[in-house]
């Protein structure tokens, strides 16, 4: 006999037993009916094969919030070509499909189905809070006793992997679009606390003066900046560029420059992170590490654009807004009984591997590799400077908040933050203590991989030649004095 729970769905009053048996095995499936019946609880082996499938009754947009360990796969975004490793979106898909909430006709085919999503995750990345939205095929009556749809995500869920987990199926109006309406995003990446200079044995006031410098740093990052020297530049580069006539200047260089970083700083910016294969986005993080590890005689690691390159512009794309960026208090893991930290940062949006580089670059001036000076040139239009990146595998995108956009004839727009009852959060957490935390503790051991080849990296390739840094730091405080007495006179002309 199969080995029932008792497991209860809101979906019970159209709900009817079928059993069947394949081989040895006996199996239920449950599926939706039209015809009213007395509620009853239904339970599921966790091991059946075929898994919870609905009864379609329309059609319906929805935003479904998934949280997922991103080590075994390829990242999120689903790939058209043949690989061992699978995508987020792809088990997503196949597991929506089998719980009926996609046509055969519609199957393989994301677009048609309307498939957005808040943001895209690299490979090895995790998540507890990416919202994608779809056109889902759903069954009659869906929320009218489970408004969060934690029954829908049940359903999906007997599909997927233990690794994967929907966490809520709600309803969304017909224009939702989960990226371009998402205006902030957090992320934690998780620290060894041995790192930033926290031993087993440190003391209270050690732990805390550790800390205290560490935020320090991270604040740095805090505000509107071109984060160019964060990412793989020509990726958010315009096309053609090189190909426009240079526009003549009509104001002096300061000026000019000034009034371009006012500008850039008032600019509301959305996320304009291109599609990527994985392929390419692993190459990337190959040329990010050999540039990384070039020594100085190879190539520069750090200079300053005295002219414009029509070969390197920078666009808007390449600015972006941090909220805030800190470091949350020592933890340790249970398991492992390794101390990490939580580094936070809130923003707009994130380009390929800024974050990653972020706390590479933090963790590299704690270490007094590189001086702390170098963030606040690095966050300048003309600066090109090769910094450090951290590894992905203990980077998780945490939450979300969203902004309706007005659409003509309606009230003006809301920001809007998705609200989770107790029994979601409660599920959200425990896939985050019980299955995210357990597969990444492999991963907060400083004397193991990846951190031990990373830190052994770090020290011998993270400098800054005397020479380049004494010409970039001499021509970033001509720049800022000018950009200073410029933004001045601009502000009292006002």
């Amino acid at each position: 006999m199969v080995a029932l729970s008792s497991l209860r769905f809101p979906f019970s009053p159209f709900l009817h037993w079928r059993w069947r048996s394949t081989s040895s095995i006996r199996y239920c499936s449950v599926l939706c009916s039209s015809s009213s019946s007395s509620s009853s609880s239904v339970a599921v082996d966790s091991d059946q094969e075929e898994g919870l499938r609905w009864e379609s009754f329309r059609k319906k947009r929805v935003v479904m919030r998934v949280g997922y360990v991103g080590t075994d796969y390829r990242g999120l975004q689903k790939q058209h070509d043949s690989n061992e490793l699978s995508t987020i979106e792809a088990e997503l898909e196949s597991a929506i499909f089998k719980s009926g909430g996609i046509l055969p006709s519609n199957f393989g085919n994301l677009h048609r189905i309307g498939w957005t999503r808040s943001s895209r995750t690299d490979k090895g990345v995790h998540s507890l809070a990416t919202m994608i939205s779809l056109k889902m095929e759903i069954p009659i009556d869906a929320w009218s006793q489970d408004l969060e749809g934690i029954s829908l995500a049940k359903y999906i869920n007997s599909h997927l992997p233990k690794n994967i987990r929907v966490f809520s199926v709600l309803p969304s109006t017909k224009n939702f679009d989960a990226r371009r309406e998402c205006v902030f995003r957090k992320y934690l990446y998780l620290l060894p606390a041995k790192l930033i200079g926290i031993e087993n044995n440190s003391s209270s006031s050690e732990i805390e003066n550790h800390l205290s410098e560490f935020n320090s740093i991270l604040k740095t990052f805090e505000g509107e900046y071109p984060f160019h020297n964060y990412t793989v530049r020509s990726r958010y580069r315009k096309q053609n560029q090189s190909n426009k006539s240079p526009k003549k200047r009509t104001d002096s260089e300061p000026q000019q420059i000034a009034r371009e970083k006012v500008t850039a700083d008032v600019a509301a910016e959305e996320d304009e992170t291109p599609e990527s294969s994985s392929e390419e986005e692993e190459e990337d993080s190959r040329e990010d590490e050999k540039e990384a590890s070039r020594s100085s005689s190879e190539a520069s690691r750090a200079r300053w654009l005295y002219e414009p390159d029509e070969s390197d512009r920078l666009s808007r794309s390449h600015f972006r807004k941090i909220i805030n960026c800190f470091c949350g208090p020592l933890e340790r893991e249970n398991s492992s009984n390794l101390n990490f930290v939580e580094v936070n940062i809130c923003g707009e949006s994130f380009m390929l591997h800024q974050i990653r580089k972020m706390v590479g670059t933090a963790v590299a001036v704690k270490r007094n590799l590189i001086p702390k000076d170098i963030i606040d040139i690095s966050l300048t239009k003309f600066s090109r400077i090769v910094l450090p990146i951290a590894p992905s595998e203990v980077l998780i995108l945490r939450d979300n908040s969203f902004f309706v956009k007005p659409r003509p004839g309606t009230k003006p727009g809301n920001e809007i933050r998705l609200e989770e009852s107790d029994e979601v959060r409660k599920e959200i957490q425990d896939f985050y203590s019980r299955v995210l935390v357990n597969q990444v503790s492999g991963f907060l051991d400083p004397v193991r991989p990846p951190w031990s080849e990373w830190v052994e990296k770090l020290v011998v390739y993270a400098g800054i030649p005397d020479l380049e840094l004494k010409e970039v730091r001499s021509a970033y405080r001509k720049w800022r004095e000018g950009f200073v007495r410029v933004k001045c006179e601009t502000i009292g002309d006002e």
